[in-house]
């Protein structure tokens, strides 16, 4: 029935998932160009569970791109002019003691409990970013960024399905070989 070897199936599963993935990392919610600043905004998910009565809840993820290490780091949404749509994200795990190294992430939640509580994910909001350098160096600049559905499967489990398919078509065509003989 099979009239390809087994490695030319295996190689096509594993470039298809690796397509695949590839694809949906590069899906990136900043609107605006990323120029010099030290602070990549990786992603802006929301809304993620878990789910309060209160609101919805936005994840932000922050990657510092520059060759310091960042010692303090706070981000602002602002979903209207409103005083109550004002949102701050503080990324306690950034601190003197645990600098967020060159080339890591971090993220920070928060849950959009009250009257500005609501946002669209067609619309453009102000981030604004507020970072401290090892160094002693600061840097305060705002982006516009939409705020993005989460995948409903994370790009992690893409990889773990495709070796989960590249697994079992390896045992189906040794199970094949073995019968013929």
């Amino acid at each position: 029935m099979f009239k390809r070897p087994a490695s030319a199936i295996v190689t096509s599963i594993v470039l298809t998932a690796t397509l695949l993935t590839v694809t949906l990392s590069s899906c990136h919610p900043v609107s605006a160009s990323q120029d010099q600043e030290p602070i990549e905004i990786v992603s802006v998910l929301g809304p993620i569970p878990p789910f309060t009565p209160g609101g919805p809840a936005v994840k932000i993820t922050l990657k510092n791109v520059g060759v310091e290490p960042v010692i303090s780091l706070a981000a602002i949404l602002e979903l209207s002019e409103s005083f109550y749509s004002t949102f701050y994200f503080t990324f306690d795990d950034v601190s003197p003691a645990h600098p967020l190294q060159p080339n890591r992430s971090t993220s920070d939640r928060f849950f959009l409990i009250g009257p500005g509580g609501g946002f669209s994910s067609n619309v453009s909001y102000p981030l604004t970013i507020n970072a401290t350098l090892q160094n002693g160096a600061t840097f305060v600049y705002t982006k516009l960024v939409q705020i993005v559905e989460p995948p409903l499967i994370p790009i992690w489990v893409w990889a773990v399905i495709a070796i989960g398919i590249l697994v079992i078509v390896v045992i189906v065509l040794r199970r094949r070989r073995a019968a013929k003989a």
